[in-house]
């Protein structure tokens, strides 16, 4: 009885402090606003665009590469002159830019290299990577029907040896077929994609805000331990018949307790406010709140246990806190980031805690799909509360 009644003193009065429902509720709901405004409401996702330096000649294979490319869909392409091209690409006005040769089909037929270039902006490393492989994959289906005309080439001259004539007649039939594909191909890729009832950016930010904010309302709670004892508090309640495990086990769960109305009530804003959906399954959205509430409550009472005074439990746990979020995502899209980069999050609690919930926002996954998250969370909640209670039981 004594653990409960420590426990809801320490929340009373962290929720009777105007500093911390500003750090737990005004702050991140503000910033997903402003992020939601500023992308007005739409997916973090933009159409790339670029720039096609096309052949002057009548080349025909070249000008069915330079058609292909202006072409794609979901990008937004436009033609261009070379001195152009580069312009804009070297003022960071364009993310790329791809120059296709004029004497494809010439470099083809005599066996010579030829090459697609690109010009990238190197501000612009995701968007020019994603022209790069467009094309590469060009490139690749150039290579693709070179063979075959090889091939075919090949296949004749078995038969008996081809004059000049018909040479070239074979060579034009088969550059000719070349360029219809490229130009109308046969065979394509369809991607139909889940229709995302009230997505956009907010959806996004929401859970990982959430999560940034949760972390740096515990700091500031679990310092209060330190504040205690160096203001005599702590010596004053262990004059009572309290045991140090009574506590600690207080503290601890005043914690937790003051994590998990902070997930529980932002979930509720941010569906009132901003009408982002955490899927069908409200267990699963509540067992997955309570999850990340242990997990930030522990690691920030494991951080206070581990220092000495509130002023170093101040600065070390805001250094952690930003370090984590960042490398985990809570404050940019961790998908966009290199596969080394993404690895690394995953030693962070941010990544699983963002992982889970956007399990639940944009797939609705329920208890299923966030199956690993629970139990990843749930296993460093343990270990930390554990260290935690160890070490300052030992104080």
């Amino acid at each position: 009885m004594k653990v409960y009644r420590i426990a809801w003193k320490d929340l009373s009065v962290r929720l009777r402090d105007r500093n911390t429902l500003i750090l737990m509720l005004l702050l991140p709901v503000a910033l997903t606003a402003i992020i939601g405004f500023a992308f007005g409401g739409q997916s973090v996702a933009t159409r790339i665009e670029f720039l096609v330096v096309g052949p002057e000649g009548e080349d025909a294979l070249s000008r069915a590469t330079a058609d292909l490319l202006l072409g794609m869909e979901g990008f937004d392409v436009e033609p261009a002159a070379e001195d152009e091209a580069r312009r804009a690409v070297a003022s960071g006005e364009k993310s790329a830019a791809i120059i296709v040769p004029e004497d494809l089909t010439a470099s083809v037929a005599e066996g010579r290299p030829a090459e697609l270039r690109v010009l990238a902006d190197p501000a612009s490393t995701i968007n020019a990577g994603v022209v790069r492989e467009l094309a590469e994959r060009t490139a690749a289906r150039l290579n693709a029907g070179t063979a075959l005309a090889r091939a075919v080439m090949g296949a004749l001259s078995e038969e008996r040896e081809l004059s000049r004539e018909e040479q070239l007649l074979a060579g034009r039939l088969t550059f000719r077929w070349m360029s219809e594909t490229l130009e109308d191909p046969r065979l394509s890729v369809e991607q139909r994609e889940r229709e995302r009832a009230g997505f956009d950016v907010r959806a996004y930010f929401a859970p990982s805000f959430a999560v940034l904010f949760l972390l740096f309302t515990m700091m500031s709670s679990a310092k209060t331990i330190h504040e205690e004892r160096e203001s005599g508090t702590y010596g004053r309640l262990m004059t009572a018949p309290l045991s140090r495990a009574c506590f600690v086990g207080g503290k601890l769960l005043g914690a937790y307790m003051l994590a998990a109305f902070q997930m529980v009530l932002l979930i509720i804003l941010s569906s009132l406010l901003f009408g982002v959906r955490w899927g069908s399954d409200p267990l699963a959205v509540l067992a997955m709140a309570l999850a990340t509430a242990a997990g930030a409550s522990s690691l920030a009472v494991l951080i206070a246990a581990l220092t000495r005074t509130s002023r170093q439990t101040d600065n070390v746990g805001t250094a952690f806190v930003l370090v984590m979020s960042l490398v985990g995502g809570s404050m940019w899209p961790i998908e966009q980031a290199p596969e080394g980069f993404q690895n690394l999050a995953r030693f962070t609690f941010n990544y699983w805690a963002h992982s889970g919930f956007k399990e639940l926002v944009f797939n609705d996954s329920g208890f299923q799909g966030i199956s690993q998250e629970l139990l990843i969370i749930l296993a460093m909640s343990a270990v930390s509360f554990t260290l935690a209670a160890r070490f300052l039981v030992r104080r």
